[in-house]
């Protein structure tokens, strides 16, 4: 293992609260693009509960000492190599055969992206733990090259054909999570990204992620009629923000559910119930997710097998619908202190194992303002990740 390196701790709580913080706002303000006009109260309370209890839960945790030991055994770079490679070439085999069983590419079959495996999400998710496993350890020991850009872009192709855009969020959004967390001589002299060309990028991927949203839409709605949250008068005297209609309606509409949650729920909640869902339907049978709880709740319209229609809540929704106020507050505060024993660890540990588990929940946790609770993948994935963890620092032999 290099000595050069050291472990940078990343400014999680400023992060997560000024995207918190953004997201919201521009949801619940009443700007003139939006139709029609949002009863604010409630949903600036929710918010600020939420607020207060990530910051109290981060602080908290912060001041506790835990007693993290050291890792046992020694990291084999070749296993690591090995175990990447092997789960990158089956998660993009199990990606074309998903597209064969769906008889076509899913992207562009509009609602048969709802009908993916879950086993191919899980060995999608797999596939990207083990790539940014492979990218930590390349910063590691100092051997990043431009392969890297080339692995990101063939991965993030495979998995946008999928249709969904939240793997393709924690790849990127966890590979430089890493970049930044992870700190040697030669990072330090190429981590310079805040230059014009890079905030065309950051501008381009913006457009590129919101654009997928509308040609999804657009595949079978009429846009128009789709976005009903979005004043399209306005939008056709500032043509400029009509790449982004899709995202601006996403940051409304989410505060449009949390508000009809919070009158369906208001003395109605589901005490946990919400929270397990997803651990539920590994269950057999045809349990309902979260978010299509969510879809019961707010009368949404219904999929081709009669499952009420996936609708993302918000975090401080979903903790709302489980328990009103009180566990929003507990809910954030737990959270935060969660990720804050995640960066207690990988300070000592820091391998690329932990490093990795660190940044996917971390980006993961920043997905959840607009999604609501994690989903069960990520502790599956997590935990075969330790097991790999434990084939490449503990055994002699495979």
């Amino acid at each position: 293992m290099s000595s050069n390196f050291k472990i940078k701790p990343l400014p999680y709580l400023r992060i997560f609260i000024a995207i918190f913080l953004v997201y919201n706002f521009l949801g619940i303000s009443n700007f003139p693009i939006y139709n029609p006009k949002l009863i604010i109260k409630p949903l600036i309370i929710l918010v600020f509960i939420g607020f207060f209890g990530f910051v109290f839960g981060t602080l908290f945790v912060r001041q506790l000492h835990f007693n993290i030991k050291q890792n046992k055994g020694v990291k084999k770079n070749f296993r690591i190599f090995i175990f990447f490679l092997i789960t990158l070439s089956f998660s993009f085999a199990i990606i074309i055969v998903t597209h064969i069983i769906n008889g076509g590419i899913i992207i562009f079959m509009g609602d048969k992206r709802f009908t993916n495996l879950p086993l191919t999400n899980l060995i999608i998710y797999i596939g990207i733990a083990n790539t940014l496993v492979y990218f930590a350890n390349g910063l590691i020991e100092n051997t990043i090259n431009k392969k890297f850009i080339l692995i990101f872009i063939i991965q993030s192709v495979f998995i946008l054909s999928i249709g969904y855009r939240a793997p393709m969020i924690v790849l990127i959004g966890g590979a430089t999570i890493l970049f930044f967390i992870i700190s040697n001589q030669h990072q330090a002299k190429v981590k310079k990204i805040f230059t014009f060309k890079n905030v065309i990028y950051f501008i381009f991927g913006l457009f590129i992620i919101s654009y997928i949203g509308s040609y999804r839409v657009s595949l079978k709605y009429n846009t128009r009629k789709f976005f009903k949250n979005i004043n399209h008068n306005y939008i056709d005297e500032h043509p400029v923000l009509s790449p982004f209609v899709s995202s601006i309606s996403a940051f409304r509409y989410d505060q449009q559910v949390v508000g009809r949650l919070i009158k369906k729920t208001e003395n109605n909640h589901l005490y946990g119930k919400l929270l397990a869902s997803n651990a539920i339907t590994l269950l057999p049978g045809s349990q309902l997710g979260a978010r299509n709880i969510i879809g019961q709740i707010i009368d949404a319209r219904k999929i081709k097998d009669g499952k009420p229609w996936s609708i993302t809540p918000t975090l401080q929704g979903a903790l709302f619908v489980d328990g009103g106020r009180v566990f929003v507050f507990f809910g954030f505060f737990f959270l935060a202190g969660f990720i804050e024993y995640l960066k207690k660890i990988v300070m000592v540990k820091k391998d690329p194992f932990n490093l990795t588990v660190y940044a996917l929940f971390a980006m993961a946790t920043i997905l959840l303002i607009h999604t609501g609770y994690y989903d069960i993948l990520i502790f599956l994935f997590t935990l075969v990740l330790y097991i790999i963890k434990f084939l490449v620092y503990r055994i002699k032999k495979i």
